[in-house]
């Protein structure tokens, strides 16, 4: 088993330890709903060193604690494992596992959606995202959003700020285009 194959990911985070009424509690005092812990999106605690944009758990480097957070699985589409965010309260700190993933809760970008406008809703930050009970999809990896949202259709931002926040976010810079140069040869006489 590889860690980086769906197995592996799974694998991971099921020796994660559930969240117990301790966790729970911890949340609702910030304002998340206990049911926002029962999925779509499944979540889990540990302890881990944060690397930048990337995690390490804390038993891989047994000298040192890691800090405590809340582990979430992310799919695709079709629920295959595709990565694992990890995310301090305390600290609003967030890093994936392997890089793969961009946002909590990305099998919705592409699930159909059934509201007027046909929108996806962004949160800023993670407890926004739980407290909403893990509606629409919160950005870990701002710098690849505009290539994963490209196809995602209408996103609705918390605010106009948030809005403005996006828009900067999934604007990509335009490649530099290059010309060959055509030289004329002049005919030998």
């Amino acid at each position: 088993m590889n860690a980086r194959d769906p197995y592996g990911i799974e694998a991971a985070f099921s020796g994660c330890t559930i969240p117990i009424p301790f966790h729970v509690e911890k949340l609702e005092r910030l304002g998340v709903p206990p049911d926002a812990l029962a999925g779509p999106t499944l979540v889990r605690v540990s302890h881990v060193h944060f690397n930048g944009d990337i995690f390490d758990f804390a038993d891989d480097h047994p000298i040192v604690e890691g800090e405590p957070v809340f582990v979430f699985l992310v799919t695709d589409l079709w629920g295959e494992p595709i990565d694992l965010i990890a995310w301090n309260p305390a600290t609003g700190r967030t890093a994936t596992w392997l890089r793969r993933a961009f946002a909590l809760g990305e099998a919705k970008i592409h699930a159909p959606r059934l509201s007027e406008h046909g929108e996806l809703r962004v949160h800023r930050t993670v407890l926004g995202w739980l407290r909403a009970r893990q509606e629409g999809i919160c950005i870990i990896r701002p710098e690849v959003a505009a290539i994963r949202l490209e196809c995602a259709g209408s996103l609705l931002a918390e605010d106009e700020a948030h809005g403005e926040e996006l828009d900067q976010i999934l604007t990509r810079p335009r490649p530099r285009i290059l010309v060959t140069s055509s030289r004329c040869y002049k005919k030998a006489s």
